[in-house]
């Protein structure tokens, strides 16, 4: 199983349903199975852990309470938000839009960061100096996120709610109003930012942000 799975509850189930013993955690992930959304989406609305919704999930294949629902080429594009396939064939994950900048805000001058007086930081935010180590990449923030889900969609599903966490003003102050999954060259020099971004990624991921995200100063 790759987390990009679509399972539906089956006529065995509902036959079964009053029979059924499970904890609670169990039926919440048993019922998130909607025919409309990936394993890893289902796990995430369930709140339970991948590897933990894996082994269930196989469970519930056994015991035919779920099938796999399958679906065309074009309904997988538009569910996982590729609208564009690329010259190779492959699906290209689309840019996540954060924060739309307003109208008057689409087209600033160039800021020198020297003299860029940054918002003061959200209260959930501690202090740390320890994060001034140059700036940050956004494409290793991302393949940290990635690499810690264990697989891409679930990754990807993960970057969109850390980078969700980080407060608008921080990220249009730097100039970001969308992060590519895949290749961004962003790069992150406010350390309130940087901050913010480490402990939203702490808060999702639960792990430390590692040092290889920073580039030399």
């Amino acid at each position: 199983m790759t987390g990009t799975e679509i399972y539906k509850r089956t006529a065995t189930y509902e036959r079964d349903a009053q029979a059924i013993r499970l904890h609670a955690p169990q039926w919440k992930l048993l019922l998130a199975y909607d025919g409309q959304r990936t394993l890893a989406e289902v796990a995430l609305s369930a709140d339970v852990p991948f590897a933990e919704a894996l082994p269930l999930t196989e469970k519930f294949l056994d015991r035919g309470w779920i099938e796999e629902q399958p679906i065309t080429l074009d309904q997988y594009l538009e569910r996982a938000g590729m609208h564009g396939v690329s010259a190779t064939g492959t699906a290209v994950p689309p840019a996540v839009i954060l924060h739309e900048p307003k109208p008057e805000t689409q087209k600033l001058p160039s800021l020198d960061a020297e003299k860029i007086v940054a918002p003061p930081p959200p209260q959930n935010i501690a202090p740390s100096a320890s994060l001034a180590r140059g700036s940050m990449r956004l494409s290793a923030v991302i393949d940290s996120i990635i690499s810690a889900a264990g697989n891409n969609s679930l990754g990807q599903l993960l970057a969109y709610r850390v980078f969700l966490r980080v407060p608008p003003d921080l990220l249009l102050a730097e100039g970001i109003a969308t992060v590519h999954l895949v290749n961004d060259s962003s790069l992150v020099r406010n350390e309130t930012l940087q901050r913010a971004i480490s402990n939203a990624f702490n808060e999702i991921v639960k792990k430390s942000l590692p040092d290889s995200v920073f580039a030399a100063a």
